[in-house]
């Protein structure tokens, strides 16, 4: 068995999540207008990711878009985080972009021109020091791979990407890389959306997260899970929380042998290496072609405004979101229930694209 790199503790069980009740769920729709949105937005992935002329159009597109400025007084920033809950003993997930951002110190500082690393380092050094000694700080620091993971069905060793805690850099954002690169912060030996911490919570949260069952990225063994267990704070700067919501797969997850569709999740191998020793380790992942053709994220985000539940705003031009992890787990739990939510169609899926070695995107 792998042991984790920060170690091992018991799970701290007094925190638990209140599981779904039993009385019928909610609908899923809030009307005609809902019903439309999702269908057209379940449309437009079928012909997206069926059309390599249409992805190469929109990404050429992107690529001319001029980038906006995002720009906030510092002390604005600290004011508002603090008000949403961001503090000393707190426990937060901070997903970040400090591309075009920067923040100043009172109109004396607007002139100031900082490189995007001094900016990721000023982020981070904010929120390490708004939780403090008694928090706890996470951030995703999913691996940059130059290969692909292989099926495990067909093992090729020699192909197989290498994940080192150590070294492997993240492909999430500039401050989360310099953030698990921080002297006390400790990296899951998962590999893939793989979680770094910082603070007293660090060793809960990511204790045994590889281990020999064949785990999934945000299953019961996750840290993903176990932050939606202790109801943690999940906020973005600089980003939209709503385009990196790799927490709301815990709810699907979490169901493992229970989750309703077939096939709908794979086995990938990977080599881990700590401290010099390679070890070729199986993990469990959802299958893309589900995450391509049917996972309706603009669906899924419209619900979690519309309850409450997901606050999206800004100080000054700077994106800031915010939600509760276990608001967000209980909130998809008791919809897919009794389906497949935030999933649509997945008996649509082309069955052709499950193949073995299925490409990872």
């Amino acid at each position: 068995m792998i042991d984790d790199v920060v170690g091992r503790s018991a799970i701290d069980r007094g925190h638990t999540i209140v599981a779904p009740s039993d009385e019928p769920g909610p609908s899923l729709f809030a009307g005609p207008a809902d019903i439309l949105l999702l269908a057209g937005e379940w449309a437009f992935r079928q012909v997206y990711w069926r059309s390599s002329r249409l992805r190469g159009w929109i990404k050429r597109a992107k690529s001319k878009k001029a980038s906006v400025a995002q720009v906030a007084d510092k002390q604005a920033l600290i004011d508002y985080l603090q008000s949403i809950g961001v503090n000393p003993g707190s426990l937060v997930m901070a997903h970040t972009s400090v591309s075009e951002l920067s923040l100043h110190s009172g109109d004396s500082a607007l002139g100031e021109t900082k490189s995007s690393i001094q900016v990721a380092q000023e982020l981070v050094s904010i929120l390490l020091g708004m939780v403090g000694e008694t928090g706890t700080l996470v951030m995703p620091t999913h691996p940059f791979y130059k290969a692909r993971p292989a099926s495990s069905e067909v093992v090729d060793h020699a192909s197989l990407p290498v994940y080192n805690p150590a070294s492997t850099p993240c492909g999430v954002g500039l401050a989360n890389e310099l953030f698990w690169r921080q002297s006390g912060t400790s990296r899951s030996l998962f590999p893939h959306n793989t979680l770094a911490a910082r603070g007293p919570l660090a060793t809960e949260l990511l204790h045994n997260n590889l281990n020999e069952s064949k785990p999934l990225a945000h299953g019961v063994h996750s840290g993903y899970y176990r932050f939606c267990q202790r109801n943690g704070l999940l906020i973005s700067i600089g980003v939209p929380l709503a385009s990196c919501f790799t927490l709301v797969h815990a709810a699907e997850e979490s169901r493992d042998q229970q989750w309703p569709v077939k096939d709908f999740f794979e086995e990938r191998d990977y080599i881990v290496r700590q401290q010099g020793v390679d070890q070729t380790v199986t993990i469990r992942k959802t299958r893309t072609e589900f995450m391509m053709f049917s996972l309706c994220i603009r669906k899924l985000r419209r619900d979690l405004v519309r309850a409450g539940i997901l606050h999206e705003g800004r100080v000054g031009t700077v994106r800031v979101d915010w939600a509760r992890a276990g608001e967000i787990y209980q909130f998809i739990s008791t919809r897919n229930r009794e389906s497949t939510y935030p999933y649509f169609g997945t008996s649509w899926v082309p069955r052709k694209e499950l193949s073995r070695g299925s490409s990872n995107h």
